[in-house]
């Protein structure tokens, strides 16, 4: 062997650069570690680095402890679970312990084929004395991600059965910490409590947690919420479903009450839930945070959610996010709020008020998108973006919904926008794009192109597809023909004229700008 591969540390970073994703990858890795005694500790470091299932902890336990039962699962897909012949001992789990759960940095569970019955669930408990983290004490990233996109093999009553041990891979050192149990999963705990709500709770609070600094959870009761708020290090918090929070008064009086020292680290806070338990949460943090991203996907019914109801949301991020600190904020409907055809769509003709969000100055995202109410921008909402948000670089603005409504902001105002905003890379927003001729020049003193990358016109109304591209091509060179996006509109309005001629121009556009550039 080389010389040079002799060295412990080149080794090791040659391993550390091996796939662990398949069951070839993983495979190969172990075909290496059995192929010589120097290649032995850095493949093994690799191979155990993540593990995705329980198989390799089955693999390390005496054969004899096991009886094997199979079982049918969702869509007819088999499983099989694991039970006991005997009780397991500590002896058993000695060389697990002693050669491959240090190992492991991440555990990552989001299919599973083969799981243990509740009987073998609660002798791995004894058989560790009820230890957290002790099948992965040195792990740093812990998921249990059973959503709807990995679609589990399990059926409900496994998963039910297995959720409840998971501490046991969860130990001090974690870092990441994600419970993302899909709709379609809807776990009910009846091993060591009533609810996800109360488990998960219960979960958390059993723990310092003082390395914890990303947690993706649903289900926090008020008392949960109390208790991450104090974690140190926190700085990355998704939560959704959240029940039982209350909205306060939008007045700054309960802020003397707060606790200056809640979510002391979050950088990054998504929420998924209705309107007013978003602000009921964000009134959780105290105006010294160190917030830089919020995201308010909001799961209201469309009469919920107007213009009004906006506004107040966004009071009270004035009030609890810092201006000097924010720089990412996100406010738009989920999926399942969706409106459907039983709701008609409120127009709104006074395009929108950010007045309470005005002093963010240092704001790089902007991102406002309520189907539910159709927002006409102005002359006079773009000259405030322009001036309140000098450093902006992206931003989205009712792009996702058919507004039958000419739009009051024409290319003139585009162009203007673009321009004023020189670190604008992502724009989205409604314009009247008909009375493009192609000769526009730059507005002021401009004397260079923007760096515009990225387009959404909605159902921005068009004429002459010639014309737009020879706009596009003139003012923002840095964008392709394929970042610039239309809505998708089709089969919510299959019949309309308006719209398929429209969307037929910008095509057009699109397929003469490409030509133009290549």
């Amino acid at each position: 062997m080389n010389r040079c591969l002799e060295t412990p540390e080149i080794l090791q970073l040659i391993c550390e650069q091996l796939p662990i994703e398949g069951t070839s990858d993983r495979q190969r890795l172990l075909a290496v570690a059995l192929s010589c005694r120097a290649w032995r500790e850095p493949a093994l470091e690799r191979l155990w680095f993540r593990i995705q299932s329980f198989r390799p902890l089955i693999a390390t336990l005496p054969s004899d402890l096991w009886t094997v039962e199979k079982k049918v699962g969702p869509n007819a897909i088999k499983f099989v679970v694991l039970g006991l012949r005997r009780a397991i001992t500590s002896a058993d789990l000695v060389r697990y312990k002693s050669y491959y759960a240090r190992r492991i940095r991440e555990v990552d569970i989001s299919v599973l084929d083969r799981t243990f019955s509740p009987e073998a669930w609660q002798g791995l408990h004894l058989a560790t004395n009820w230890e957290h983290g002790a099948l992965s004490p040195f792990a740093h990233k812990i998921a249990w991600s059973m959503a709807a996109a990995t679609q589990t093999v399990l059926s409900k009553e496994a998963l039910n059965q297995a959720f409840p041990f998971f501490s046991l891979f969860l130990g001090p050192k974690a870092t990441c910490l994600h419970f993302t149990l899909g709709s379609d999963v809807p776990i009910q705990l009846k091993v060591t409590g009533p609810s996800t709500t109360i488990f998960v709770g219960n979960y958390l609070k059993s723990f310092t947690w003082e390395n914890l600094e990303v947690l993706r959870v649903a289900n926090l009761s008020a008392e949960a919420i109390s208790h991450i708020s104090a974690l140190p290090r926190l700085a990355t918090l998704d939560v959704w479903n959240l029940k039982g929070l209350s909205r306060l008064p939008t007045r700054q009086a309960h802020l003397a009450a707060m606790s200056a020292t809640a979510f002391p680290s979050l950088g990054t806070l998504k929420i998924v839930a209705d309107v007013q338990v978003v602000e009921a949460f964000v009134q959780k943090i105290p105006p010294t945070n160190q917030l830089h991203t919020l995201k308010c996907i909001l799961e209201s019914d469309p009469s919920d959610m107007d213009v009004n109801g906006l506004k107040k949301l966004l009071r009270t991020v004035r009030i609890h996010c810092h201006v000097g600190h924010l720089r990412k904020l996100v406010v738009k409907v989920g999926p399942s709020a969706l409106p459907t055809e039983e709701y008609e769509t409120i127009a709104h003709d006074e395009g929108i008020d950010l007045h309470p969000i005005l002093g963010f100055t240092k704001l790089e995202t902007l991102t406002i998108n309520l189907p539910e109410t159709t927002v006409n921008l102005t002359d006079a909402d773009v000259r405030t973006i322009s001036k309140a948000f000098p450093q902006i670089r992206k931003l989205k603005i009712d792009t996702d919904i058919h507004d039958s409504r000419i739009p009051l902001i024409t290319h003139h105002h585009l162009l203007n926008l673009i321009y004023d905003c020189g670190h604008l890379k992502k724009l989205g927003l409604r314009f009247n794009a008909t009375q493009i001729t192609g000769e526009e020049e730059a507005p002021g003193l401009f004397d260079k192109p923007t760096i515009l990358e990225k387009l959404w016109v909605g159902d921005s109304p068009a004429y002459s597809p010639e014309n737009i591209a020879s706009f596009f091509k003139t003012h923002c060179p840095n964008l392709p023909s394929q970042n610039i996006l239309l809505a998708d509109l089709h089969e919510k309005y299959p019949e309309s004229t308006a719209i398929m001629m429209y969307q037929r121009r910008w095509n057009n556009a699109k397929a003469i700008l490409r030509l133009r550039s290549g």
